[in-house]
């Protein structure tokens, strides 16, 4: 939020005029909110195949609602942010904080009536909105996003609904193991690692790969109220449980505040509630059976951010396949009410630099072909036709580029360890960011040593050809190559522990398991390094580069395996050691 005046338009067009009246502009405001997801939706073609066709086997177990405890209220509410707001029909936050003891021990009287009769309270269902200009004219509404205020007793509520039903969700594994938004353990770095290195095996073995990023419409704002209770009752999560999802959902209202004017209630009877607790979970649910009906792809999700890869060493089988899974996709779309924006679909062919193309790929979705573009952004990191990271590299240079400059401005007017703070917040942000999915190849971080060697001399006032070294020692800074190698070790560490999606449990071998006698590398926990056939895929993969850093560390640590130290402890053993070595000059 940059200031006031993106979140209060003091004018809109209308009907070829212009408005100031603010109680008429935030009734416009609403009309058009609550309206978006039915807009989209109505233009969805009926399907001619019911969305539980796509349904796998039912789950037999079955959710319980467990009764609260005072204790769990009492937490949530230490646990909510004062700096939030506090949404309508609330009691301030810092008032709740303050006779927590008490209001605790009605507020779980209340909720579990609720839990036991299936009901939502009705009061909390109401969400305040506030328009928030993203893009072009603000005198248009369309360039607005609504924000959606819950109230904070309703937050409360939903959390105790949501750790139950999250717990019951993961227990029964009902959530599909590729899907990497909403949960404990689950980040864009991780759903990017998993993407990326599907790519790197292909291109390593010789084979082609294909990704579709698909792009869907107003995705949370389509959710069906009945098609998401069934599917909650095909998850089992039914009865009294099933009821009270069905009261949450239904007969939801929201109004637009805009200048301290209220419009008129709207009823939103569609999509999973915008704000709240529940919604991105509900929405998981949702479209948790979508990967059910790709047969050749492998299908990554964050939330609604969906990509298909097909992977062929045959240009005229890929092809065939992509295409088989892109139409029963559209089906499914259609079956379950999502909207499918075809022009913002994008497909990446990836293959070797010098490795020609066949023929052009002809891959249609909804009727309309795809063509192939030579890069993506996904999920904040852009993925070239290549994997070569030249343009992703470029990008984030820029970005680095700005932030030294800002750095070379605040430093006169701050101490050391606020500049320190500065630098975290503007510069190592976006030079760490999924620094394990493209830095893998050091060779490529040329650029990126550069512009970090300029930043920590600006921190320390240091002449611009000084050595850096003692500068990093000086900062307790990692080099960015350095990080890197920490950041492989603690995933590998995780990986050992289980305390990763389990998709990455797989990924790693001790040198013990796979030989049949022992050896001093098996002793020392040393891990087992895969073959690979190029150095550009297969060396500079993450799961070789991560070994490689992983077996480096162990050899400088041999008492006991590396993955024994508790995560906190093994971060700060690496770094140290390889911050010591920067005593030594450049």
């Amino acid at each position: 939020m940059k200031s006031n005046e993106n979140i209060s338009p003091s004018s809109i067009n209308f009907n070829n005029s212009t408005l100031t009246d603010q109680t008429q502009i935030a009734n416009v405001f609403n009309d058009y909110f609550s309206k978006i997801g039915l807009k989209v939706q109505s233009k969805i073609p009926n399907s001619y195949k019911p969305f539980f066709n796509y349904l796998s086997n039912p789950n037999q177990s079955t959710f319980f609602l467990n009764p609260i405890i005072d204790d769990e209220v009492s937490k949530i509410v230490n646990n909510l942010d004062l700096n939030k707001s506090s949404g309508p029909n609330s009691i301030p936050t810092n008032i709740l904080k303050l006779l927590n003891p008490e209001i605790s021990r009605n507020l779980t009287s209340i909720f579990n009536i609720s839990f036991s009769q299936g009901i939502f309270p009705e009061i909390l269902k109401t969400a305040k909105v506030i328009p928030i200009h993203k893009k072009d004219s603000k005198l248009e509404v369309s360039n607005y996003r609504p924000i959606s205020l819950l109230s904070n007793i309703d937050k409360i509520l939903e959390r105790l609904i949501y750790n139950r039903l999250y717990s019951f969700l993961e227990k029964s594994k009902t959530i599909f193991h590729l899907q990497f938004g909403f949960r404990q353990n689950h980040s864009t770095s991780y759903a990017l690692l998993s993407l990326i290195e599907s790519i790197q095996e292909a291109l390593d073995e010789g084979s082609y790969g294909c990704g579709i990023f698909i792009d869907l419409q107003k995705a949370f704002d389509t959710v069906d109220k009945e098609i998401l209770l069934s599917k909650l009752d095909h998850y089992g999560i039914r009865g009294v449980a099933n009821n009270l999802f069905r009261s949450y959902l239904t007969d939801r209202k929201q109004f637009v505040n805009v200048n301290g004017f209220h419009s008129d209630l709207q009823n939103i009877n569609i999509g999973v509630p915008q704000g709240s607790v529940l919604g991105p979970l509900l929405f998981l649910i949702y479209i948790n059976d979508l990967n059910n009906v790709i047969k050749y792809c492998k299908v990554h999700h964050f939330a609604d951010d969906t990509n298909l890869l097909c992977i062929n060493k045959s240009f005229t089988r890929l092809n065939k396949h992509i295409n088989i899974d892109l139409k029963n996709l559209s089906s499914w779309l259609i079956a379950n009410k999502i909207s499918l924006n075809v022009q913002k679909t994008e497909l990446v062919i990836f293959k070797p630099k010098k490795r020609p193309l066949e023929f052009d790929l002809k891959i249609k979705l909804n009727r309309e072909r795809l063509i192939p573009s030579s890069s993506i952004k996904y999920l904040g990191v852009i993925i070239d036709e290549n994997l070569n990271w030249d343009n992703h590299i470029n990008n984030l240079s820029i970005k680095l580029n700005r932030a030294n400059a800002m750095l070379s401005k605040v430093r006169y007017y701050v101490n050391n360890k606020t500049l320190l703070s500065i630098y975290h917040a503007i510069f190592q942000s976006h030079l760490i960011y999924a620094c394990k999915v493209w830095g893998q190849s050091f060779s490529k971080l040329k650029r990126l040593i550069i512009l970090q060697k300029k930043a920590v001399r600006l921190i320390n006032f240091a002449p611009k050809n000084s050595h850096t070294n003692p500068l990093f020692h000086q900062s307790k800074m990692l080099k960015i190559n350095d990080f890197i190698k920490v950041e492989n070790c603690l995933f590998i560490s995780k990986s050992m522990n289980k305390l990763l999606p389990e998709i990455f449990l797989n990924w790693f071998h001790l040198v013990i398991d796979t030989h049949n006698h022992v050896t001093r590398n098996a002793i020392h926990g040393h891990l087992n390094l895969p073959s690979y056939r190029t150095n550009i895929y297969g060396r500079h993969s993450f799961i070789i580069s991560s070994i490689n850093s992983w077996n480096y560390f162990q050899r400088s640590f041999p008492d006991k395996p590396l993955w024994e130290y508790k995560i906190g402890n093994l971060k700060y053993l690496l770094s140290k050691m390889l911050i010591d070595s920067y005593k030594n000059i450049d």
